[in-house]
């Protein structure tokens, strides 16, 4: 029975030391990941900001924002080329992945009011939020038949 809880950390033993064995140029980039973006959301002054950091996108060719029902759904796609040319060694890599996300609205959103843009790798998204109506307490009379 004791070997069934050591096997599991001897795997991660190994794991370990074969990534400290690994030659430093294997370990100059970071695994390809899944892209995902960083997201904010604010909400301030009558209005839903939601920024996404999305550097080296195209916003008008890679990103698409569309509503659906009452979520908004920012999604694109993010390709990366790299190549390193020095004197003993060649490296080209690819990066490619999709991402999408998917933000809660509040109900009864503006559709038409909402705007969008661009500027040094962040998107921005601002959603104007309907003034809630706030009716003055007013007093009901009681009637004695």
């Amino acid at each position: 029975m004791e070997l069934k809880v050591w096997g599991p950390l001897f795997d991660l033993e190994k794991e370990i030391r074969s990534v400290f064995e690994r030659p430093s140029w294997m370990l100059s980039e970071p695994p390809p990941f899944p892209f995902r973006p960083k997201t904010d959301l604010v909400h301030e002054d009558g209005h839903l900001m939601v920024t996404a950091e999305l550097p080296g996108i195209d916003p008008e060719k890679d990103v698409s924002i569309t509503i659906e029902g009452d979520v908004l759904v920012i999604k694109g796609e993010k390709s990366e080329e790299k190549t390193v040319e020095e004197k003993d060694r060649y490296m080209h890599e690819r990066r490619f992945g999709s991402f999408e996300r998917r933000i809660p609205l509040p109900d009864d959103v503006d559709v038409a009011a909402i705007k969008a843009s661009y500027e040094k790798g962040v998107l921005k998204v601002v959603v104007p939020i309907p003034v809630e109506k706030v009716e003055e307490p007013r007093t009901i009379p009681v009637t004695i038949e």
